[in-house]
């Protein structure tokens, strides 16, 4: 039984127990993969539907009021800071997360799952995954599919410098490759420029090597990349 939880069912799947409503809102630049992910519900999981979509967190922010069961989100929007920090924001609410994803960067999934999502999906994952990722969420219990778990392989993790939600909100975007400056990177967040400059500056502590050098802002970006906190 490869998905805990759901039991074949001819060629779709269905939850051992059926499930209350669930409310799934999807935020994803394309308003077709919502579309797809409501038909696939319609017939794999009974009760749950899409509510809801938006096209970029700020949006989904701004408009949700916290009312989704379940959010299904893209790992490469490019707004509203790293995917680690989106995840710890929701699972923070008690919300439970499924991030679609394309990126096969071990470093990267470890920090989305790591943040507290509940499933990492990639496109080759069949239409069943979506739904079984999604019972798994609503019921708080982790998903990982085969080809995931192949990846992450028998290493352990490698530890890397932990950083807040905040400060991978704001240095996140202050390192990201549209190079926003100090000030820009305040107005964005509605914070101003010295707490800017006091998160980037605990990052870069973190960060600062053994001779004491403070990393620079080329350099902070790199080594978050590196260390799966944002793409690159």
């Amino acid at each position: 039984m490869l998905w805990l939880g759901i039991r074949s069912v001819g060629r779709v799947s269905a939850p051992t127990v059926k499930p209350k409503r669930i409310r799934v809102h999807v935020v994803h630049e394309s308003r077709m993969v919502a579309e797809a992910i409501s038909v696939q519900l319609k017939t794999l999981l009974p009760g749950a539907s899409v509510d809801g979509w938006t096209k970029s967190w700020e949006t989904y922010v701004s408009r949700s009021g916290g009312v989704a069961d379940v959010v299904v989100i893209d790992n490469e929007l490019g707004n509203g800071g790293p995917t680690a920090f989106k995840v710890s924001s929701l699972v923070r609410d008690g919300t439970g997360v499924v991030v679609l994803g394309r990126s096969l960067y071990v470093p990267a999934i470890r920090r989305i799952y790591e943040a507290g999502a509940h499933a990492y999906l990639l496109p080759e994952e069949p239409s069943e995954a979506v739904a079984a990722a999604i019972w798994s969420a609503y019921r708080n219990t982790v998903l990982r599919p085969v080809r995931i778990t192949e990846l992450f392989g028998d290493s352990e993790p490698v530890a890397v410098p932990v950083l807040t939600a905040r400060e991978l909100q704001v240095v996140g975007a202050y390192v990201s490759g549209s190079g926003a400056s100090v000030p820009e990177t305040a107005a964005r967040f509605g914070l101003s420029s010295e707490t800017v400059r006091t998160h980037i500056s605990h990052a870069r502590r973190k960060y600062t090597g053994a001779d004491g050098d403070s990393v620079s802002k080329m350099e902070l970006r790199r080594r978050m990349i590196k260390d799966g906190w944002i793409l690159g």
